[in-house]
């Protein structure tokens, strides 16, 4: 093992910072994890003021916004430039595709030493035959990755493989870094799902993320229709925003789900709406590895989720959670009445997924194989 430099590594993380999402609680975490260690000084860039800019100010770390809204792309990069004169990063950490350009850019015109990235999902308009699909900018984006970037972090196996089977990257210089969370300190105590009395208490099931294609709500309102149907004195409830909420708030009154469908807007703090869960649904139609089932797991919520992406690196079916292989509802139903049915199954499989995360994915773990990407 090399030994570590006497002085502290510099890095410049570059997000965009517009939204609560998954790219901006991983770096949340890996910048609190990483405040005031010795071996290493970070500081961040982002292009929207946001909750994210507003946490990590909160947490003392050095902060800068360059509003994308109000400067188009050369003019970050001037602002970027001039903002950081005089200073050396040894490395410069993006995130998604306009962030990258950004970090390639300032190491053009600033000393840089290395340039990395983490994948936090695959692009969205995917064909399934590799570069030929990719939309232009996401072209442009690989072959700046390929070229220039070393190492690129992929968030799960899975992720590494399409990368290096699909896209060209050269298996060498992808290196897996699953996401890590902060536990929250009271998973214990209401980590398992609580007993339910009658008609005063729901049964709870609820999902979290942007309201894109991807992430198929649609299909979650499929399933509500179908498990409402079976049965009484459930309700459902998806926490986010984006482009398709009207097109399911139109679908959920089509489904008559008006009265047990709640669409609840994005918060700094999800570990509350995590409590109030009783299972955790996914029906992505990819992810990379997703923050938010690691943190409904985290809260002793068994997940009953789509086998893509990295999922399956993080779920054990039947000991901490539910895979679901295809599109079908049914599928997804079965075990959602299962646990709800059963609250013994729901009470191991929620103590058996806090003891995954405890185990797998803490930031801990997260924050010292970055440390060993940064050379410190």
């Amino acid at each position: 093992m090399e030994p570590r430099r006497a002085s502290p590594v510099t890095v410049l993380c570059i997000v965009s910072g517009d939204l609560w999402a998954g790219a901006e609680v991983m770096v949340f975490n890996l910048l609190s994890a990483l405040k005031g260690e010795a071996g290493v000084n970070a500081a961040a860039l982002l292009l929207n003021d946001g909750i994210l800019s507003r946490k990590l100010q909160e947490i003392g770390v050095e902060t800068h916004v360059i509003s994308e809204r109000a400067n188009a792309f050369g003019g970050i990069i001037w602002k970027a430039s001039r903002l950081f004169r005089g200073r050396t990063f040894q490395v410069i950490h993006s995130h998604r595709y306009k962030e990258n350009l950004l970090a390639f850019a300032l190491s053009r015109l600033r000393k840089v030493g290395t340039l990395m990235t983490t994948i936090h999902g695959m692009p969205e308009a995917v064909g399934g035959n590799g570069v030929s699909d990719l939309r232009p900018a996401d072209k442009v984006n690989f072959a700046v990755l390929r070229r220039f970037f070393r190492p690129v972090a992929a968030v799960s196996h899975e992720m590494k493989a399409t990368l290096t089977a699909a896209y060209g990257f050269e298996p060498e210089r992808v290196t897996v870094v699953h996401n890590g969370i902060s536990l929250p300190e009271s998973r214990h105590e209401v980590g398992v799902t609580r007993p339910r009395d009658g008609a005063a208490r729901p049964f709870h099931l609820g999902t979290v993320g942007r309201m894109v294609p991807v992430k198929d709500y649609s299909l979650f309102l499929d399933i509500a229709a179908d498990i409402r149907n079976k049965t009484g004195n459930v309700r459902f409830s998806i926490l986010g925003d984006g482009p398709l909420k009207p097109v399911l708030r139109d679908k959920a009154k089509a489904l008559k789900l008006d009265d047990a469908v709640e669409f609840v807007e994005p918060c700094s703090d999800p570990w509350p709406y995590y409590r109030s869960l009783d299972v955790y649904l996914n029906c992505s139609r990819h992810e990379g590895l997703p923050m938010s089932v690691l943190e409904a797991m985290a809260c002793g919520k068994p997940v009953v989720a789509a086998a893509v992406g990295g999922i399956p690196e993080v779920i054990s079916h039947g000991e901490d959670g539910y895979l679901v292989r295809g599109r079908d509802p049914l599928a997804f139903v079965r075990p959602c009445l299962d646990l709800l049915r059963e609250t013994a199954l729901a009470e191991r499989m929620g103590r058996a997924a806090i003891q995954t995360i405890e185990s797998r994915f803490g930031v801990d773990r997260m924050a010292a194989s970055y440390r060993e990407l940064y050379g410190c």
